[in-house]
């Protein structure tokens, strides 16, 4: 009960391995150290169908990070023109309502404007326009800007604890694995405070059930506990997915499985793994969000039977489900949202339990890391021009050096103009007094020329 990193196994607490064990491979560690860094940018996804308790979400998400200012958030909004706007619902509760314009756009009040709302992202849709969960957080990839450091994906359900900006980085970084994916059911928002057990219990997601053509569903998670660090689990979970962002770019939510609500989070898990990333269990609690009733959402949506059919078709294909269609075009449909070739399938059923070729179907709580297929492509995410950029200390001494030059430049460049301009100004000067002086002193020697200047000039003459 009290050892450390232990793992519940049908009813029975077990010895897990958060670190490789030796004579097992490892995952490719961390390209560079940005998860060290307080100015180290995240986004916080969030898709909200008609949601009562996205506002608060926004209130404790910014006033409980260490570092707000590095915090973005993007939101795919689906409202009923009678629900309270999210970012609206934020300011207000902030103290500084938003005014609606004429052309029905919100803005902030100058004199008293709404914290951080420039770092707030909204795509606002009719809640009519809603096609799903799925569909709604494909859409969040566009709100990710090119240079953004960490993406992470929660419901619009949730409340933060204090400093979970650098905690999620903290076990990300403990991880020690670039293609590590922090995912999970969050805990309780009721227990987030709570030493669960009295050994820091944990959710933990390693049992599955087959839900229809197509479907996995995620059962009730299991759980860790005196965690030291992150552990391996072998389910992706939609309620908390915190990664580079390089995963989002790489692996999206599929913008094409709409009219689907459950039994689709395997589907984008199963992408990820053969793509090269791992899931892990966090080892304390971050975030918590409000399960059942208390979610206070607006449900499922307006959802189409035949969109949900064609959902699980495409899924069933993706899995290689039995009697799916596996015909060349067919697969050819799925395009860059298909399985990735860092990693097989057949080999993420084997690891994972959940076996969608033979229908079969083992919990796997305790795992070791599956090296990829070939290291090829190793961190090949980052390129010279981008959008990832390796972020290590020679980087950050090479901004330094950019930032200080072009300080300089601005001074120098600044004190150069200025006195540029003074000497102009004396240069005018010189020309106006003299051309005056000349002019006068020409005046003079004509009008007084017999009477002063002749005279003068005969007898200094002599």
């Amino acid at each position: 009960w009290n050892d450390k990193n232990i793992v519940l196994v049908n009813g029975k607490w077990e010895q897990g391995y958060p670190e490789p064990r030796p004579g097992e491979p490892s995952p490719p560690p961390p390209r560079d150290d940005r998860w060290k860094y307080n100015d180290t940018t995240i986004i916080v996804l969030i898709a909200s169908y008609r949601e009562k308790r996205c506002p608060d979400t926004l209130v404790s998400l910014f006033n409980s990070s260490n570092f707000a200012d590095r915090v973005q958030v993007g939101l795919v909004q689906q409202n009923a023109v009678t629900d309270e706007d999210c970012t609206a619902g934020y300011c207000t509760r902030m103290g500084t309502p938003l005014t609606k314009g004429e052309d029905g756009k919100y803005k902030i009040d100058k004199a008293n404007p709404c914290p951080y709302f420039s770092q707030i992202k909204v795509m606002r849709l009719n809640e009519k326009e809603a096609k799903g969960p799925v569909y709604a957080r494909a859409l969040q990839a566009q709100l990710v800007p090119d240079d953004t450091d960490f993406c992470m994906q929660i419901d619009a359900h949730t409340r933060f604890i204090e400093g979970w900006d650098n905690r999620m980085l903290n076990e990300w970084g403990k991880a020690n694995n670039e293609y590590a994916v922090l995912s999970t059911y969050p805990t309780n928002v009721h227990d987030l405070y709570k030493n669960s057990n009295n050994h820091w219990e944990m959710p933990h997601l390693c049992y599955a059930s087959f839900a229809g053509k197509g479907k996995v569903a995620n059962n009730r998670a299991g759980a860790v506990a005196n965690l030291e660090r992150p552990i391996l689990a072998p389910l992706w979970a939609a309620g908390l997915s915190f990664h580079r962002c390089h995963a989002e770019r790489n692996v999206p939510n599929d913008i094409n499985l709409k009219s689907i609500f459950a039994g689709e989070e395997y589907g984008r898990g199963s992408r990820l793994w053969t793509h090269g990333y791992d899931f892990y269990s966090i080892s304390r609690p971050v975030i918590g969000t409000y399960y059942g009733g208390e979610k206070l959402g607006g449900g499922t949506g307006h959802m189409s039977g035949q969109e949900a059919r064609e959902s699980a078709d495409r899924l069933a294909t993706l899995l290689k489900w039995p009697g799916s269609d596996q015909s060349p075009g067919a697969v050819a449909k799925l395009g860059s949202l298909g399985l990735g070739t860092r990693r097989k399938l057949e080999k993420y059923g084997e690891w994972c339990g959940v076996d969608t070729i033979n229908q079969k179907i083992e919990n796997h709580c305790i795992l070791s890391y599956v090296d990829w297929d070939s290291h090829d492509s190793m961190y090949a995410e980052y390129q010279p021009t981008g959008p990832e950029v390796v972020k290590d200390a020679e980087w950050r001494r090479k901004k330094e050096e950019a930032k200080l030059l072009l300080s300089t430049e601005t001074k120098d460049g600044s004190g150069n103009k200025d006195k540029e301009t003074e000497l102009l100004l004396n240069i005018v000067a010189f020309v106006v007094i003299s051309s005056t002086l000349v002019t006068g002193f020409s005046i003079y020697v004509g009008s007084n020329y017999k009477r002063i200047v002749k005279p003068t000039i005969s007898k200094f003459t002599v």
